[in-house]
């Protein structure tokens, strides 16, 4: 996506309604030679990781302890995924990117050896995911499921900090891995996250230093504080970073309005993520947007922002273009909300079938 200062015309106005790259412009062969390029991408990912913990909720046990005289809850088939910046990881993994480097921090606990084993069965590299000894809780959200839904959360890490020269550190092993990659995803997930407003800045410095690596940004709070990377948001994300209003539906028009607004102040492209309307992405030079698909039964959309994130951090290192970058990662989100009580991943031959099943291919 090339940026052109000379654009001055409202990008409302000057596409009208955005041309639509729907997957039917891409072929499977076409989507077997992105796949293809994957293998070579390397990403690099910062910022918040966790770890997303699944388990059956039985409250109807009809046991008291008797220590407490409370009511005893029965849990089964705990299982464990990676989460936030985990699962773009995890994503990255299942798309075919074989070189993801992890940058952040964990704590000394039970959860941060789950996750660098989760890490580890990936192949992702570690080297400079680090282990706080004190003072930060593994990140992990606890969803268990109970008669099929989900319950109430419980979540472990919401009041992590780390000083600002341990954080110094990363930016050194930072600067050291930049060279070797092609996309860095940023990510920040946490009310108290590891990537404050002002270390959001540090990063800025990279991405003006760095030109030759794409970058790429989903951050809940401080997403206007990122220069010149793509933005990743949902609508919901899109009103809070303006503070406006959010409709209850909104349209086409209404996200081209104010995405062009977000657009021209984090200086990048904004990628915005329209739910079972598809994905939109503005930049300087051209706005296209890709229809979501029409899929039956139920749907958890549960991780398939990252989902996104990661096909177009696959896509941009790959040299794609916007409408290929658009219509694999609408596919391959189309793929994971398919997958419920789960944080999902899409891969090629699930993409593949959904391609086939609708669309035309060769």
């Amino acid at each position: 996506m090339t940026k052109n200062s000379a654009a001055t015309t409202p990008l409302s106005s000057q596409f009208g309604c955005p041309p639509d790259c729907g997957p039917d412009s891409m072929t499977s062969t076409d989507i077997n030679l992105l796949f293809d390029r994957f293998t070579g991408v390397r990403v690099g990912v910062i910022g918040d990781f966790a770890v997303d913990l699944y388990v059956d909720l039985r409250t109807d046990t009809g046991e008291q302890s008797l220590e407490t005289g409370l009511d005893v809850f029965w849990g089964s088939h705990p299982r464990a995924s990676l989460g936030a910046a985990g699962n773009v990881v995890q994503n990255l993994a299942a798309l075919g990117v074989s070189s993801i480097q992890v940058i952040g921090c964990v704590g000394n606990d039970l959860f941060g050896r789950e996750m660098r084993y989760l890490f580890d069965s990936l192949g992702v590299d570690t080297r400079y995911l680090y282990t706080i000894a004190d003072g930060w809780d593994t990140c992990l959200y606890t969803k268990p499921a109970r008669n099929g839904r989900e319950a109430n959360r419980i979540d472990f890490g919401t009041g992590n900090t780390v000083s600002d020269l341990f954080f110094g550190s990363l930016l050194a092993d930072l600067d050291q891995l930049l060279p070797k990659l092609d996309v860095l995803v940023i990510n920040q997930q946490f009310a108290h996250p590891l990537l404050t407003g002002e270390r959001v800045a540090q990063l800025n410095e990279r991405i003006a230093r760095f030109p030759n690596v794409r970058f790429i940004a989903d951050m809940r709070r401080e997403g206007t504080q990122v220069q010149g990377a793509t933005l990743k948001v949902n609508t919901a994300e899109l009103a809070r970073f303006l503070a406006i209003d959010h409709p209850n539906e909104p349209d086409l028009n209404w996200c081209l309005q104010h995405g062009e607004v977000l657009q021209k102040r984090i200086g990048g492209p904004l990628l915005i993520t329209r739910g079972p309307a598809g994905i939109l992405c503005i930049d300087q030079a051209e706005t296209k947007r890709v229809d979501g698909l029409t899929l039956a039964g139920p749907l958890d959309t549960v991780g398939a922002g990252d989902t996104v994130v990661a096909t177009w951090a696959a896509c941009q290192g790959a040299g794609a273009s916007m409408s290929q970058a658009l219509t694999l990662a609408n596919l391959a989100a189309a793929v994971t909300v398919q997958k419920c009580n789960q944080t999902g991943t899409a891969c090629l031959s699930e993409i593949l079938a959904l391609h086939h099943s609708h669309y035309a291919h060769d």
